[in-house]
């Protein structure tokens, strides 16, 4: 055994000061992962292909990147040179990659991923890599692909249920083909091409369908070192949940697991500083009304080494990032801090609420 599992926490109330001080500490150490505790190889195996390498994971993939010579589906390095545009541009504004796969598949059912100067017989006055009318900007704006995909995701992120609704449909409401159904044989080469050049698999994240199968999944994060905890008797709620030794009172929602599964997916890091508060006895601001007492909410801490505020760009990424995979009706904190800051969420799908919070975590809790 590495560690030992205790059968009962110990009740210790941190007042929050202490709290902002353990994470501050945290940080400052680059996050080094506190000792693990032994499971059985089974739940490790369990995790199976989902492997956490240095990479973006299977949901976020890393900035894209075209070899010399790469060709995907036919496509040469002129046009994934613009794809990888397009899915740059779809990071920097925390588009999901479910997102970023439709802009490639929009731009490559309207030019080939070609930035062309004129349009087709139907309509000759669009041009671009999304073939856009004037309606989009000046010719210089159309024509830069940068600027073309940022116009495109802009108007895609208003599309209603746009993460639901069938890829073609979603791009035909953006881009209003004659046919509706145009784009459909382009999603597939559109997932190969943003496969090809971030190593992020285009379909959804492998989230498991329990708690505990999600558990097993986060314990090999937890040894691959991608997964960090401020406290370790957070990370000993995950073990026993993954080895089926948790208590009633130290139980965490299977749903909370699966999003902490798919943060580990999408970055290279991840660093939770709150989990079930009533296996811990703490009971810092909301106390025993908060969605922690009840094993319904997650505080991230850092992503990427990097100590989050709720108002920073990584934290704006979670939350998108973890948007298609949360319960509708779920909530986001610091909503002070991002307002103090001027920094908006943009469009989002199933968390719908946020709260104030203190500005050194961003929280995710269920409905």
């Amino acid at each position: 055994m590495i560690g030992v599992r205790t059968a009962t926490a110990r009740a210790v109330a941190h007042p929050k000061t202490t709290r902002n001080l353990l994470i501050v500490a945290a940080v400052i150490v680059l996050i080094v992962p506190v000792a693990l505790v032994a499971v059985p190889v089974s739940l490790v195996l369990a995790m199976g292909a989902s492997g956490f390498g240095g990479g973006g994971g299977v949901c976020g993939g890393s900035a894209p990147s075209a070899e010399a010579g790469l060709k995907v589906d036919g496509y040469g390095p002129e046009q994934l040179k613009i794809a990888a545009t397009i899915i740059t541009v779809g990071q920097q504004m925390s588009v999901p990659l479910h997102g970023q796969t439709l802009a490639v598949m929009a731009a490559i059912g309207e030019s080939g991923l070609r930035n062309l100067d004129h349009g087709d017989a139907v309509d000759n006055t669009t041009i671009g890599v999304f073939q856009q009318g004037a309606g989009y900007g000046t010719p210089a704006q159309r024509m830069d692909p940068a600027t073309a995909a940022a116009a495109f995701y802009t108007r895609m992120l208003h599309v209603p249920d746009w993460q639901s609704l069938a890829p073609t449909l979603v791009a035909h409401a953006v881009q209003i083909n004659a046919d509706p159904n145009h784009y459909a044989p382009f999603w597939t080469p559109a997932e190969h091409v943003l496969a090809a050049l971030t190593g992020a698999s285009a379909g959804t994240c492998q989230v498991p369908a329990d708690a505990r199968a999600a558990a097993a999944v986060l314990v090999g994060a937890i040894q691959a070192k991608k997964l960090n905890f401020l406290e370790p008797r957070y990370q000993q709620q995950v073990i026993n949940m993954a080895d089926g030794t948790a208590t009633p009172d130290c139980a965490i929602d299977a749903h909370v697991l699966q999003l902490i599964v798919v943060a580990v997916q999408s970055f290279q890091q991840v660093g939770v500083s709150d989990l079930n508060r009533r296996c811990t006895g703490m009971t810092p601001g909301a106390g025993t009304a908060s969605a922690h007492w009840k094993g319904k909410a997650v505080d991230f801490y850092a992503i990427n080494r990097q100590s989050l505020t709720g108002a920073d760009t990584l934290s704006v990424q979670l939350i998108h990032v973890l948007d298609p995979y949360a319960l509708h009706g779920s909530s986001a904190g610091q909503s002070d801090c991002r307002a103090r800051a001027h920094v908006s969420l943009g469009v989002l799908t199933n968390i719908t609420r946020d709260f104030p919070d203190t500005c050194n975590h961003q929280h995710i809790q269920l409905p």
